[in-house]
């Protein structure tokens, strides 16, 4: 199968898998909601302490949820023989993890733009004058969290302690877009003594693009091995 062929079909396929069954969603919205309210609670009514602790809060909802995301991403071929089945099969290698990564990114864009708001209106922080680029960089870390979890979620698939595993494996790979992350939120909303945020939204993009090409090239031997 072409590499777009396939891309398709399992992206398709797996998200259509997930709005039938919704276990990974209900999972997922769940858990941000808990973490919504722990963390809402857990600060000061104060609205400019809540602007100086907000981006910490919602790039941990993006940490959390990603974790969860990429965590279940081969759970259900793990059953039944079907990841050796989806090995085997004519799909293209590259497609395959394209296809993964994008469902990965769905699934953690989805509950970090349902929790996000909620958090702004519960902490009282006004997100309106910074909505887009705030937006976009969270967006490049939910790509920077799949593209680094998605090849290492391979390895989880029979490993022993996989929870415990494959979080250990990417929570220090993807710390670099956390960081630049997380200052160029507070950039954002002007809680951070930075420079331009733009530098470390270029920042997340070049490790995106790092993790992009190293998953890609590696994934082959991943699978295989």
């Amino acid at each position: 199968m072409r590499l777009g062929r396939t891309i398709a079909v399992l992206y398709r396929k797996d998200l259509r898998v997930e709005l039938r069954a919704k276990d990974t969603l209900v999972m997922l919205g769940f858990f941000a909601l808990v973490l919504v309210m722990v963390f809402t609670f857990g600060f000061s009514l104060d609205p400019a302490t809540n602007r100086r602790v907000f981006p910490s809060i919602v790039w941990a909802l993006l940490l959390f949820a990603g974790t969860l995301a990429v965590g279940r991403t081969f759970a259900r071929e793990s059953k039944d023989g079907a990841f050796t089945a989806l090995v085997l099969s004519p799909a293209h290698r590259g497609g395959l993890l394209l296809a993964k990564t994008l469902v990965n990114v769905t699934l953690t864009t989805l509950v970090v733009a349902l929790a996000v708001p909620v958090v702004a209106v519960m902490m009282r922080v006004d997100l309106m004058p910074v909505l887009l680029p705030v937006a976009a960089q969270l967006f490049l870390g939910a790509w920077g969290f799949a593209l680094v979890g998605t090849p290492l979620a391979v390895m989880a698939v029979n490993a022993r302690f996989a929870e415990v595993l494959l979080p250990m494996l990417v929570f220090p790979l993807v710390s670099p877009v956390l960081i630049a992350g997380v200052t160029a939120t507070g950039a954002t909303l002007g809680t951070i003594a930075a420079d331009d945020p733009a530098t470390f939204v270029r920042l997340m993009a070049a490790f995106d693009l790092v993790y992009a090409v190293g998953g890609y090239v590696l994934f082959d031997r991943l699978l295989t091995e």
